[in-house]
């Protein structure tokens, strides 16, 4: 019985080819131009995810990433809050390079905070919000903190009791944010139209939407 409740279980799955055409559909209904030649993503039976304790550590670590811009005299303080908390060793080179300087460039600077919607998303993620709006206005900080840890207090119970949305969610996001991308580049490349959306959203979820899926081994890549 086990074996034939999988069965229909799998038989229910929608098809690459079927997600496809559903998000194509979204995007109509939004007036968004379509890329007859862009691929279907890969079925969901092949999809392999992090798991909602690695989400969950990779946000916080985003998160404190973004206090140092705001609040360069806490790096040292961070840091060793994250060493203790057993972050600091999830932490990319290029990170521990930010968190360490002196001084960050302005462009540096703008990198960090648009981590914040990489941040948003994967709260989403991790069932912490109950809808992903379309790609258009930028995060709210002050919808972002009550869904976190208290500031430098202990995050274990955050990161162990971290749970995720199921693959279905995850892909149909993975989906549309990939057609979404296509066609801002298309947009851009065309010159005559814009679209209504937000482009540094759309690259934001579709870094974090990569890393999850195992698209990109490491965060920085």
């Amino acid at each position: 019985m086990a074996t034939l409740e999988k069965s229909k279980e799998i038989n229910l799955l929608m098809t690459a080819i079927e997600r496809k055409e559903k998000t194509e559909q979204i995007l109509r209904s939004l007036g968004i131009t379509l890329i007859d030649q862009l691929p279907p993503l890969e079925e969901e039976s092949a999809v392999r995810l992090r798991t909602p304790q690695e989400i969950a550590k990779r946000l916080l670590i985003l998160t404190y990433l973004n206090c140092i811009v705001e609040a360069d005299h806490l790096k040292q303080d961070v840091i060793l809050f994250l060493k203790k908390e057993g972050l600091w060793e999830s932490t990319t080179a290029q990170e521990k390079t930010w968190f360490e300087k002196k001084e960050l460039t302005e462009t540096e600077v703008t990198q960090i905070l648009w981590r914040g919607e990489a941040i948003w998303f994967m709260l989403w993620a991790l069932d912490k919000t109950d809808k992903l709006e379309l790609p258009v206005s930028e995060i709210n900080i002050d919808k972002v903190i009550p869904l976190l840890p208290p500031f430098m207090q202990d995050t274990t119970g955050f990161i162990t009791s971290a749970t995720i949305r199921s693959t279905t969610e995850i892909l149909d996001q993975a989906d549309l944010t990939f057609r979404l991308l296509w066609a801002l580049r298309e947009a851009d490349l065309d010159g005559s139209y814009e679209l209504p959306l937000n482009a540094g959203i759309v690259h934001e979820r579709y870094n974090a939407i990569n890393w999850i899926m195992f698209v990109n081994e490491k965060w920085d890549e």
